[in-house]
């Protein structure tokens, strides 16, 4: 088998290259990102920040992510974040241990803010500030996919729901309602729609269930995010159906009240629904069809990813 041949073994349709020489997927992100933007990026797909173990992983991504379009630098998952000049993988081994053939002069940690580290197209390292966006690749190992068979996903956090015929998730990492969004369509699901009572009574019980006393920081209690939002005066679920047309249309008392400042939308722990500003962050639920319904449903997701 030569270097790079495709594998008859499977991550996700969008993780095209496999090396059987590393036995792991990889997918580049085109998307320019800071450091921390690729490294959450990475994480929310279930993989992880790429790294070069040796050159010749080092050569054969700069192969591939000249195949899908030429830039002359990508961030991989080596940083200096802790320790100024102590270089260590997001797995924290240190760099000494992987490849790290710099370039002439580097690092330099120019500034004194540079931390972070770039792979160049001449397949050296050099370092850089970590705010600075680049594009990046992410990498899943074959040996640390745990496929979910009722959901047929590499995510074993998804539940499937006999009753309903779907798979629901709840995130206990708050996020506002563009980024719940985007979350929810790098795990291959959606934000959940409430489309019958029984389905807002699972929603309410998994919330109730969910591990959530504990979570720290500046966020909504008492709300989740949901797969609906305001488009033209219309309340709508992100498959672009009216509200009024699903089978679940119970707001909570005096709801919806933000006008025009609150225009994505969410459900109360009880289940009744709320209107909610979009840049508020809460706790939210990804759904999912399984398989055999998966066909008849028209997954549109673009007109909703810059919902303000």
């Amino acid at each position: 088998m030569t270097f790079g041949e495709q594998s008859q073994q499977f991550f996700r349709s969008d993780y095209e290259k496999y090396l059987p020489e590393t036995d792991s997927f990889y997918k580049v992100h085109v998307l320019p990102k800071t450091f921390d933007g690729a490294k959450e990026t990475c994480e929310i797909e279930g993989a992880e920040l790429f790294y070069p173990v040796d050159e010749d992983e080092a050569k054969a991504m700069i192969t591939y992510w000249k195949e899908k379009q030429f830039y002359s630098t990508i961030y991989i998952g080596v940083s200096a974040s802790l320790v100024s000049d102590v270089y260590q993988t997001i797995h924290g081994a240190s760099i000494d241990h992987v490849y790290n053939k710099w370039a002439k002069g580097e690092p330099n940690n120019k500034g004194g803010n540079e931390r972070c580290v770039t792979l160049l197209d001449d397949a050296t390292l050099n370092d850089i500030m970590c705010d600075t966006t680049r594009s990046f690749i992410c990498k899943k190992r074959a040996s640390a996919i745990h496929w979910n068979l009722l959901c047929d996903l590499p995510d074993k956090h998804y539940e499937y729901v006999e009753q309903l015929g779907r798979c629901y998730k709840f995130h206990t990492n708050p996020k506002n309602w563009t980024e719940a969004f985007r979350a929810c369509n790098a795990e291959q699901g959606y934000l959940a729609i409430i489309d019958s009572q029984a389905e807002a009574d699972h929603l309410v019980n998994i919330t109730r269930m969910a591990n959530k006393e504990d979570v720290e920081g500046s966020y909504l209690r008492g709300a989740i995010h949901l797969g609906f939002v305001k488009k033209n005066s219309v309340w709508r679920s992100i498959m672009g159906r009216p509200l009024k047309a699903l089978g679940y249309n119970t707001w909570g008392t005096n709801q919806p009240d933000g006008e025009d400042r609150e225009n994505c939308g969410s459900m109360f722990f009880n289940g009744k629904l709320n209107d909610i500003g979009c840049n508020q962050q809460c706790f939210f639920i990804c759904e999912r069809e399984i398989p055999l319904l998966e066909n008849s449903i028209n997954l549109r997701f673009g007109d909703y990813g810059d919902v303000q």
